[in-house]
């Protein structure tokens, strides 16, 4: 079985239906709500961290076993513990309703994968051994984790901020394509690391021009001569 990565938006659209209550439902749950998903647990049980999230509100539960009938208007399925009777079942209506399914551990009534995810901001990356080795998985998560710090977070919120203007007054693509590669290869991610906001704003200045910096609202609408008396009283200060 060939697996072909992929990221999904808009589940929040719909409700994720997630099967269990043990240990490996609660680490899900947490991760699905720090998403923003709205995630319904079907279980008879479910952990004590579990119990506090549903007395605060942050999901619902039905507190019984699954039943054919309980994925109508999902957008998502987890079964993270189950019976081999229930995950079939669980299974075959997914297939019927062209659903996502994880039947965590079980590939055969699977159509969809987890990765060890690593978070940064805004910033997601994925590790999937397809299926043959989680640890794997998990070990090379746990690496990536020391090495990508709040940094690249930060670079992803200028850039999130400095996108729309770069669209509208580049229209140019292989000029922008080759600014993008400049500043992403630039030293931004070591500047903002030293928490050097300042150089890194003037780098990404030096790069994108003036007009896109203010129009981002990452820089003030000053004149020429005010900035040059600025720079020249910063000298004396």
């Amino acid at each position: 079985m060939s697996f072909y990565p992929v990221y999904l938006t808009r589940l929040d659209e719909k409700k994720v239906v997630l099967l269990g209550g043990n240990d490996e439902a609660e680490r899900k749950t947490e991760e699905m709500l720090s998403f923003g998903l709205k995630v319904h647990v079907i279980s008879e049980n479910i952990s004590d961290k579990m119990h506090e999230w549903y007395n605060d509100g942050l999901f619902e539960w039905t507190p019984r076993d699954f039943q054919y009938g309980d994925l109508h208007g999902a957008g998502f399925v987890v079964a993270a513990d189950y019976t081999e009777r229930i995950a079939e079942k669980a299974a075959r209506e997914a297939r019927e309703s062209n659903l996502l399914i994880n039947v965590m551990d079980n590939i055969p009534l699977s159509n969809s994968a987890f990765g060890s995810v690593v978070r940064q901001g805004k910033l997601t990356v994925s590790f999937s051994t397809n299926g043959l080795a989680p640890a794997l998985a998990v070990r090379l998560k746990e690496r990536f984790q020391k090495e990508l710090d709040d940094a690249y977070g930060e670079f992803l919120e200028m850039s999130e901020q400095i996108r729309p203007s770069i669209m509208a007054l580049i229209t140019d693509t292989t000029i922008r394509k080759e600014k993008w590669y400049r500043w992403v290869d630039s030293e931004m991610i070591p500047l903002l690391r030293d928490g050097k906001r300042e150089e890194a704003l003037n780098l990404t200045e030096s790069i994108w021009g003036r007009k896109i910096m203010v129009r981002a609202g990452l820089r003030k609408n000053e004149s020429y001569f005010l900035r040059a008396f600025k720079k020249v009283a910063s000298l004396f200060s």
